[in-house]
C-alpha cells in the first residue's frame, strides 16, 4: 500500500470516528427551545463526555498505530476497515452506557429502564472486539520490513496494554452473563488504572541492557585450566627450552 492509499485510509477513518461522535452530541444535536430542553441539554454532558473519551482513546491509538507501522499492506487496511465498522456500531452500546452510567453517578437509578444486563453485555462484546481488534493493529507493526528497535519495543508495549483492556471487557462481559451479577459487571472497567498502570511500570519501555554475564563462570575457569594444564604440548614443544623460558617470562625478564 502506497503512502497516499494510507492517508487515504486514516481520512476515511478519522470520519468514521467524527460521525461516531456526532451521533453522540449533547442533546441529540436539537436547539434548546425551552429551559426544560436546556437542563435535558446539560444533564447529558457528562454522558458525552465520557463517550467522547472513549472514541478520543481508540482514534488516537490507530493515530499512533500508523506512525509505528508506516503505509503498512493488504492486512493492515483490512484491519483498520474492521475497526471502523466496529465503531460505528460500537457507538449505540456506548452511549447508552454512558448515558445510564452519567445518571447513576447524580443520583438517577431509574436513569436506564431496560435490561442491564443486556446493555452491559452488548457494550463488553463492543469493547472487546474494538480492543482486539486495536492489539491485532499494533501486533501487526512487527511486519515492518524497516522497524526500528524502540518502535518495536513499543508496538509490543501497546499489545500487551490494549490486550488488558479485551480481557477486562471479556471478563466484564461474561460477568453480565451471570443472573445477579449484572450490576457489579461494569465495575470491572475501574480495575483498568491499576492493571495497565502495572504492565506499564514492569515493561522495559527505554529497552536498558541487562548486566552483561560473564562468558565462563569461575568454576569454568579452573576447569578449562585444568584442561590446558593436561593437553598435549603439540609438536616442537621441548625442542628449543631456551626460546620457552624466553616466551614464559616475557621479555623484560629475558
Amino acid at each position: 500500500m502506497t503512502e497516499r492509499e494510507a492517508t487515504r485510509a486514516d481520512n476515511f477513518t478519522d470520519a468514521a470516528f467524527a460521525f461516531a461522535v456526532t451521533l453522540m452530541v449533547v442533546g441529540g444535536g436539537g436547539a434548546a427551545g425551552d429551559g426544560g430542553t436546556l437542563e435535558t441539554a446539560v444533564a447529558a454532558i457528562p454522558s458525552f463526555v465520557i463517550g467522547f473519551a472513549t472514541m478520543a482513546m481508540f482514534w488516537w491509538s490507530h493515530v499512533r498505530w500508523r506512525r509505528l507501522r508506516g503505509a503498512g499492506d493488504a492486512r493492515s487496511l483490512l484491519l483498520t476497515l474492521l475497526l471502523v465498522f466496529t465503531v460505528l456500531i460500537y457507538v449505540v452500546p456506548l452511549r447508552a452506557m454512558a448515558a445510564s452510567f452519567a445518571a447513576f453517578l447524580v443520583g438517577d437509578f431509574a436513569g436506564y429502564s431496560g435490561s442491564l444486563s443486556r446493555l452491559f453485555t452488548v457494550y463488553g462484546l463492543g469493547f472487546t472486539a474494538m480492543s482486539a481488534l486495536t492489539a491485532a493493529l499494533y501486533h501487526d507493526v512487527r511486519r515492518r520490513p524497516d522497524l526500528s528497535p524502540d518502535d518495536a519495543r513499543e508496538g509490543r508495549g501497546q499489545v500487551g496494554i490494549w490486550s488488558i483492556l479485551a480481557g477486562t471487557g471479556f471478563a466484564s462481559t461474561a460477568l453480565a452473563l451471570i443472573p445477579g451479577f449484572a450490576a457489579v459487571a461494569p465495575f470491572l472497567y475501574a480495575t483498568l488504572p491499576i492493571s495497565i498502570g502495572i504492565f506499564a511500570w514492569r515493561f522495559d519501555w527505554s529497552g536498558t541492557p541487562g548486566k552483561a554475564e560473564p562468558l565462563l563462570a569461575p568454576g569454568d575457569v579452573e576447569a578449562a585450566g585444568d584442561d590446558d594444564r593436561g593437553a598435549d604440548p603439540g609438536p616442537g614443544a621441548g625442542q628449543h627450552p631456551e626460546q620457552d623460558i624466553a616466551i614464559e617470562r616475557g621479555p623484560e625478564q629475558a
